[in-house]
């Protein structure tokens, strides 16, 4: 039977499409180095092990990690036992796109990015390389270093998540933020400034000075100070402290006033008083909640304050770190990617 050519074009037009489902700018290494857990505890239990690098399926990215950050979320999925066992913890970090998966049109290779891992579901951060969907990504912030980058996904889309999408914060409310030296909570603050609230914040006398240069009107001492007796008519209380804070938080709110807290829930009973509103937690968005702070991070109103830096081989003490709760900003995992490795910020 003779060969119709004609028959075979559209065929032999689609290779180059076939070819490039899955887009490698160079070859990674067989096995990399991660931070493992095995079973429910807290960050003793982490050992430094030898595992294979992933591969990237359709609509992921596999990303070769720079930097990783320590969030309390880390180690308490850990201590409940509600990470898919062995896992690798982590959520935050940033790095060099290496390799794209079917379907992916928005990343290439070289990209430096940052993003968030679902360390419930996949792999996470505390390794030398991961995959991650496409959507849960973002270009590394111009203004930003790597380790910034690394250090800034998740508390901003949870200062996103609570103070603009939940409570709304308008300009020339007054605000108070529980606990506004942490990574959250600092982030808080300077949105809320750059919103133009007027901003009170809870922390201990070392943390005032840092509080006031990032945008805190007022500073309390909670050590020394009780906040309802000095605070009043705050149209908007984010806690990120709960217990006894969140609930003496309701006496310093006006009527109609908005408490959100990231620990937990509020009271049902402050809720069902009416007097204050309890805002609905909106869906963790990370794409939008990125994508909100990108131009207040661009204008320089939302910077990343890093605490201390630590090797992957310091995962414990890293992870010990920020559980002390005496956090100023965040703990990052260097992986060790030589500077002159690393590519040039955009």
């Amino acid at each position: 039977m003779p060969l119709n050519v004609s028959k075979l074009l559209p065929l032999i037009a689609l290779l180059p499409l076939v070819s490039s489902a899955r887009e490698v700018c160079h070859e990674p290494p067989t096995t990399m180095r991660a931070a493992r857990i095995h079973a429910a505890g807290g960050p003793e239990a982490l050992r430094i092990e030898s595992m294979p690098v992933p591969v990237p399926a359709a609509g992921e990215v596999l990303v070769r990690v720079h930097f990783a950050s320590v969030n309390p979320v880390d180690w308490k999925l850990q201590e409940r036992g509600r990470l898919p066992f062995p896992a690798t913890p982590g959520g935050d970090f940033s790095g060099e796109v290496i390799a794209v998966g079917a379907g992916v049109s928005d990343f290439a290779c070289g990209d430096l990015v940052a993003g968030i891992v679902d360390q419930a579901q996949r792999a996470g951060s505390y390794a030398e390389y991961l995959t991650v969907p496409a959507t849960e990504i973002v270009r590394k912030p111009e203004a930003f270093t790597m380790a910034e980058a690394a250090a800034y996904p998740t508390v901003a889309v949870a200062a996103w998540r609570y103070l603009i999408q939940a409570a709304d914060v308008q300009r020339g409310e007054r605000v108070l933020v529980q606990g506004g030296a942490g990574g959250t909570g600092s982030v808080i603050v300077q949105i809320a400034k750059a919103r133009g609230a007027y901003v009170i914040a809870t922390a201990s006398a070392s943390n005032q000075q840092y509080l006031k240069q990032i945008g805190a009107d007022e500073v309390i001492d909670y050590r020394a100070t009780r906040f309802e007796d000095v605070v009043r008519n705050v149209d908007v209380v984010v806690d990120t402290v709960g217990g006894d804070t969140l609930v003496r938080s309701e006496q310093v709110l006006r009527d109609g006033g908005r408490l959100v807290t990231l620990v937990g829930s509020v009271p049902a009973q402050i809720c069902e008083r009416r007097r204050v509103v309890c805002p609905a937690t909106p869906p963790w968005d990370v794409k939008g909640g990125l994508d909100g702070v990108a131009s207040l991070i661009a204008a320089g109103k939302v910077r990343i304050n890093i605490d201390q830096t630590y090797p992957l081989d310091a995962i414990v003490k890293a992870q010990e770190h920020n559980r002390s709760g005496r956090t100023r900003g965040k703990v990052v995992v260097d992986m060790g990617v030589a500077p002159q490795t690393r590519q040039p910020s955009p």
